[in-house]
């Protein structure tokens, strides 16, 4: 039921994508044509005034000669194009000497019942823009709006173009009256396409709608649904000017660039088309608030769901039922896995005569069974032998434990203190000393591996040394005793890093020899390692040429041995406690004054378990401290 669910949630949301994709897709495009067919209707009336307007200005050529003809060939054309507000003829100065510098015919389809002339000082047209522009443009070019006081006395946009005579030389510019009105009923049209009927009514509020404007280069409004804000009101104010994407979008748009982009306006986000208009300066946009532009996709989506869940619904029931005819003859096998559970493994397995995966299921049963009387009989010798082991582990290891000392001399020229902790029941280190002939014989060391065999070579090292020491002083010839023993049939090739010292408690001399252990440490009013040679490990070939050395002591050092589970410590990040680490936490009890040998090895031992936490112990850990009193 499960991988079923699972599988029809993936289907699902594969459909949901792809249809949110599609249906975007297809609303994007929509959307897109509905921008170019509002361009298109938009420059196709456009192109008819233009064209209006140069059929005028050609019957307006024959007639150059007289005014009142001129007069009245406008005054019939405006009364054919049904766009036309009104046409206007503004001559050069004193083109007609008997009507002086200003001569301007200008109709109005509405107000005037024939031509007039409204030229004069006040109505100074030989200064304006349009005039000039006209005068130079040679196809003709079309005005920002303007507000015409003196014509239409309304907001209007003029196609201009220069009037030329019969010898070729501009005598004035020709203008055909558009009235804004006229755009704002023609988007009234188109915006009226946003509105729906039906079911959805109540979605399609204001905030589901796409409305068309037009804005001039500078960012008014030529046309908008809100007409109050035509001609008087900006787009910038109605967008978010700290917005660098939104003022972009609104930049090309003034810069005649066609596109489409996603911003807030007029407090909506939506996505925004636009493209330049025909051969104005203007800018026509569509703007669809992305409720409008999504709920589609939406609406569709959601019926997916609700077809989803009621799919899901029936699967489950119908699984269900299924699963309940299957699973009923296992209540009995249940019951008996019970009895099995709490240790009853001679408890009766139901009976099941019908041969299906049920019946397979109880055989398999009745096997483990079986298998599970076996195994407890196995456990039970196997734990038995085990305890066996450990016990005889645990005895090994406190036979281990008894060679090492735990007790130590209490003299007036001498302080001695060792400590060993093994990470396992038994270990591979070891250290020991004994007095001779007023002199200290020491040692300490470590046994490659872990387990039974390095115990045994931990124990071999310690008697060794124990025999060899007693008869003899020089620690060369001690090591290089022991080390042929050792290598003596040593076909595992294991070894063990030593060092033996000989102190002589009367002149402090010290004698040593090093077998790849670590080096000593040496406490004065500081804190360094003592040179030593490296030399051979022992057990790893016999005759090795083992070199000695030896330093004076005085009272008041201390002699700190190691095996290297101090240095190679680790916590839970692994990194591990480093030589410099002991040398600082030694550094820090001798600035605290002159301490005893115990002092020094628990000091280390404290901060090491301050070091690791809770990580666990991988290598024994076994110090020594020797401490010149006089």
């Amino acid at each position: 039921m499960l991988a079923t669910l699972t599988t029809l949630i993936v289907i699902a949301s594969i459909i949901i994508g792809i249809t949110l994709s599609a249906v975007k897709y297809a609303t994007d495009e929509k959307y897109k044509s509905v921008m170019s067919m509002v361009n298109e209707k938009l420059e196709r009336v456009l192109a008819t005034e233009e064209l209006c307007a140069r059929n005028v200005i050609g019957e307006v050529f024959y007639w150059l000669d007289s005014p009142e003809k001129m007069m009245e060939s406008m005054e019939n054309e405006i009364k054919l194009n049904n766009y036309t507000e009104g046409y206007f003829i503004a001559f050069e100065p004193y083109h007609f000497p008997q009507y002086g510098r200003w001569f301007e015919i200008y109709m109005n389809k509405i107000r005037d019942e024939h031509p007039r002339n409204i030229s004069s000082a006040n109505h100074d047209y030989l200064s304006k823009e349009w005039y000039a522009k006209g005068k130079e443009s040679k196809t003709g070019f079309w005005t920002d709006p303007y507000f015409d006081d003196i014509g239409q006395n309304d907001n209007v946009c003029s196609f201009v173009m220069a009037l030329y005579d019969k010898r070729d030389s501009i005598v004035g510019v020709f203008g055909s009256d558009l009235s804004l009105k006229w755009l704002a009923k023609e988007l009234k049209i188109i915006n009226a396409g946003s509105y729906h009927n039906g079911v959805f009514d109540n979605f399609y509020n204001k905030d589901y709608r796409f409305y068309t404007f037009i804005i001039s280069r500078d960012g008014t409004f030529i046309a908008h649904p809100q007409w109050e804000r035509v001609m008087k009101e900006n787009v910038l104010s109605y967008i978010d000017q700290n917005d660098e994407h939104d003022m972009q979008v609104i930049a090309d748009m003034k810069q005649g660039k066609a596109g489409n982009s996603s911003m807030v306006i007029d407090g909506l986000r939506a996505n925004v088309y636009y493209t330049p208009l025909g051969s104005t300066n203007w800018s026509v946009a569509i703007v669809v608030p992305q409720r409008a532009f999504w709920f589609p996709a939406l609406s569709l989506v959601g019926i997916l769901l609700i077809i989803t869940v009621i799919g899901m619904v029936v699967i489950y029931l119908f699984c269900r039922s299924n699963i309940r005819q299957v699973v009923s003859p296992l209540n009995a096998l249940a019951d008996s896995a019970d009895e099995v559970a709490k240790g009853n493994f001679d408890a009766p397995l139901p009976d099941i005569r019908h041969k299906d995966e049920v019946c397979k299921l109880r055989d398999s049963f009745a096997a483990m069974q079986s298998s599970l009387e076996q195994y407890m009989r196995d456990l039970k010798e196997q734990t038995a032998k085990e305890a066996a082991f450990k016990y005889e582990l645990n005895v090994a290891g406190g036979l281990q434990m008894s060679m090492i000392p735990n007790t130590f001399p209490e003299r007036s020229d001498i302080d001695l203190y060792g400590y060993l902790k093994p990470a396992k029941s038994i270990g591979g280190d070891l250290y020991d000393y004994f007095i001779r002939d007023d002199k200290l014989f020491f040692c300490i060391g470590d046994v490659s591996g872990k387990g039974i065999p390095a115990a045994l070579l931990m124990a071999a090292t310690h008697y060794l040394f124990r025999i060899t020491s007693g008869r003899e002083n020089d620690p060369k010839r001690i090591v290089e005793n022991m080390n042929d023993l050792l290598s003596e049939d040593n076909e595992a090739l294991m070894f063990c890093t030593f060092f033996l010292g000989v102190l002589d408690l009367k002149t402090h001399l010290l004698k040593y020899c090093n077998a790849g252990h670590e080096c000593p440490i040496l406490i004065t009013s500081e804190v360094n390692m003592i040179p030593v040679e490296c030399n051979l490990a022992l057990g790893l070939g016999e005759g090795f040429d083992y070199k000695s050395e030896e330093m004076q002591l005085s009272p008041g050092n201390v002699l700190l041995l190691y095996t290297d589970g101090l240095k190679e410590a680790a916590n839970e990040e692994l990194k591990p406690f480093e030589k410099q680490r002991i040398k600082d936490s030694l550094q820090q009890l001798v600035d605290n004054g002159q301490a005893k040998a115990s002092e020094y090895v628990h000091h280390l031992v404290d901060d090491v378990a301050t070091f690791v936490k809770d990580a666990p112990q991988s290598d024994d850990l076994t110090l020594m401290a020797i401490v010149i009193k006089k």
